[in-house]
This record gives C-alpha cells, structure tokens and sequence, in this order.
C-alpha cells in the first residue's frame, strides 16, 4: 500500500506536475513541483478575446509551486497538509506550497529549463495561445522560494482554438510548441524576447497533444495528435515528416517522451489506455505496449532508471518498469477520486551522491537500486487535488 506524505488543492483543475531536484544545503534537499491549472469558467466574460466559442465563458488557470522536503532527520519533520510521516527511519518527507503564478490563461503544461540547476527558469504553455518563462528563485536561509515572472510571448497557438497544448524545452535552448489546430512551432530564445523560428502549419489532421526534442539530435522533432499519428520530423525541413506511424494508436497520441537513458528509445501514450515504447529509428511497430486502465495522458521517465510513471486518467497513476525494452505495470495508485493528468517522480537524495547531481531533467545520478527512496507526485483534475506518496517497496526492478 503507498504512504501519503501530504496533500495539497490548487484553485484550478490539476491537469500537469513537473517535478525537479534543488539543494538547499544542510539538512535537507527540496523537490520543486510545478502544477498547470485549468478551468472552463462559464459566464461573466467582459473581454470577447477570451470567450470561448461565443458560450460566454473562458479558460483560467495558473501554476502553482509546491515542494518536497527529504530531511535526513525526524526534528524538521512536520509533515504537509494532511499529510502522513513517511515511516521511512531518519529521513522524513515533507510536502509544502511554495507559491503560485497568476496567468492570463489556463495553463496545459510547464517544462522546467534543460540545463538543470545553471537556469532556474521554465517554460508555460497556455490556453490563450502563449508561452511564459518564469523563474524560481531559492531562499538561502529556508526552503521557500520566490517565484517571478519573466515574460511571454503569444500567438503561438495557431488557429482555431489557439492553445497550446504542450511545450518542450531543448538542451540547445529552442523551444517547440503544439498547437490544437495541428500545427506546431519551434521558437528560440533571443535577448528580451523569444522568437519563432519555423512554423509547421498542417503537421496534423486534428489536435495536437504531444511534442518533444530527441534527446541527441538536435534537428529531431516528435509530435502526436488526435489522428492516432506519431510523427517524426526534420526540422529543417517543415513541408513533411520524416517518418510517421499512422496504423498502431487506437485513438489520439497524447504524450511523447524520449528515453534519458537510450539514445533510440521513445514511449508514447494514448487515449486507448496503452503506454508503447518505440526505437525510434523503425517506428512501424512498437517494441513493447501496456494496457495502464485509462488514457495515457502524460508520462515521466525515472532519472536514474528504466520506469516510467504514468497518469492514466481514469486508470489512477500507475507505473511500469521498462527494463529490456519491455513494459510492465508494478503499480497502481488508485486513490485519486477524479481523472489523473499528471504524475512525475521525485527521488530522494542519496546522502552519498554528489550534491552537484541533481537535476530531475533525466541525468544520470543518485542511487539506480534504492527504490524504496522513490516519491511521486500525481495531481487529479476535478477535485483540483495533488499528491505526493511513496509507492510500497520493490514496485520497480532495474
């Protein structure tokens, strides 16, 4: 059975967690967690920019900013909101809100800067067609932050509904954003300001959920949408993709993570409740596919090994182990009682580590077999509810 270490609510629907190690020296490291915010609020629209549909009714949100604490002793240890003891010997779990940024829209997605604990900045994307930078900044002498807002650039969502439905963020600094009318943008970051690069107008027949950078290959862009299509693209080329896969999703592509541990490996998710893990250089047929009990809708990479935390909507949280290129569900935290749209990890520090190592954007690092160290956080949308829990030990394998 997992142990709740705390629980917190968001003013908004919970719809994405993106979690990432901090130090804050001493006795404990923090976790920063991001939480994408978003409601269809109806009535009371003054300005016709932001009524949806002519419904009289408009999209808000915002990101709110919560930690977890590994305190490697008892005496710092009183626990989050509605929040259990960990029961984990010297190290307690502390779950806390740190803060929370106002937006202009609701918010789909937040990616935290590639460049670990060099850039404390990460990349919003909105409802209202925008990205936003905002930065998080650390308190020398306690483990809160401040968070600012840096600026942000609009009409990057295309026609139509014009949202952006998912960011990512490349180690070589670019940016690349999907768009719901199927189309997709690549900016880049320039003195005040980001700029868009190319524009891949058409990418996909319907709405696009799902964009990612290869990990290596700098020019490499995947997507996936509502036409069951897993693409992948050259970016210097913005007339057609350079492979796709339009036969094994049974239903929209909504997420595309490329493995930090293979250079090759990519999973997908889908509305038809399968995680898939591919070789991205023959994507006619998956190496692996898992039935997780509802839509796929997000899905993280462990930093340090090969398993994936999933949110499957109506299926919970559940995670699997991809060791060999094989997929097995370990777990299920089924205690959300609404549809989940985010879960991430968070690993505890190994005491023995190198302090400079730890960055939650997939290096390599920490302790690959203490497992019984993992935390997750996982948020459901309707009850606007957040979670941060430890699994039962020896869910995964190496």
């Amino acid at each position: 059975m997992a142990t709740l270490c705390g629980r917190m609510r968001t003013m908004h629907g919970a719809c994405g967690v993106e979690t990432r190690a901090r130090a804050h020296g001493g006795d404990c490291r923090t976790a920063v967690v991001l939480v994408g915010e978003y409601e269809l609020r109806k009535g009371g629209v003054d300005d016709d920019d932001d009524d949806v549909g002519g419904r009289g009714a408009k999209r808000v949100g915002g990101t709110s900013v919560f930690g977890v604490r590994f305190a490697r002793t008892h005496d710092d240890d009183e626990g989050g909101d509605d929040g259990d003891d960990d029961g984990g010997g010297a190290r307690g779990v502390i779950f806390e809100r740190l803060g929370r940024v106002e937006c202009s829209s609701a918010v789909f997605e937040a990616k935290w800067s590639p460049r670990g604990e060099t850039d404390d900045r990460a990349v919003v994307a909105d409802a209202a067609g925008g990205l936003s930078l905002i930065r998080v900044v650390d308190n020398d002498s306690a483990p809160t932050v401040r968070v600012e807002h840096v600026l942000r650039v609009g009409d990057v969502g295309g026609d139509g509904l014009g949202m952006v439905t998912c960011v990512d963020w490349s180690a070589s600094g670019a940016f690349a954003a999907s768009a719901s009318d199927g189309s997709f943008r690549l900016l880049c970051e320039r003195e005040g300001g980001i700029d868009v690069v190319e524009t891949f107008e058409g990418a996909h027949d319907l709405e696009m959920w799902a964009i990612a950078f290869d990990r290596t290959r700098r020019d490499v862009v995947y997507t996936g949408a509502d036409d069951c299509a897993l693409k992948v693209w050259d970016a210097r080329d913005t007339t057609r993709a350079s492979a796709m896969n339009r036969k094994t999703h049974g239903a929209g592509v909504t997420c595309v993570v490329p493995s930090p541990h293979d250079d090759h490996i990519i999973a997908t998710g889908s509305y038809d409740d399968y995680v898939r893990l591919w070789d991205c250089r023959r994507i006619a047929t998956p190496l692996s596919e898992c039935n997780v009990g509802g839509g796929a809708w997000r899905a993280r990479w462990h930093r340090s090994r090969r398993a994936l935390a999933c949110a499957a909507m109506g299926g919970g949280a559940v995670l699997l182990d991809a060791a060999n290129d094989a997929l097995t569900a370990v777990y299920t935290y089924d205690d959300h009682e609404s549809i989940v749209y985010g879960a991430d990890w968070v690993s505890a520090p190994n005491d023995n580590e190198n302090n400079n190592n730890s960055s939650g954007n997939g290096e390599e690092g920490g302790d690959k077999n203490n497992h019984d160290d993992d935390v997750l956080v996982t948020c459901s949308f309707y009850d606007n509810d957040v979670r941060c829990w430890k699994p039962p030990r020896r869910t995964t394998t190496t």
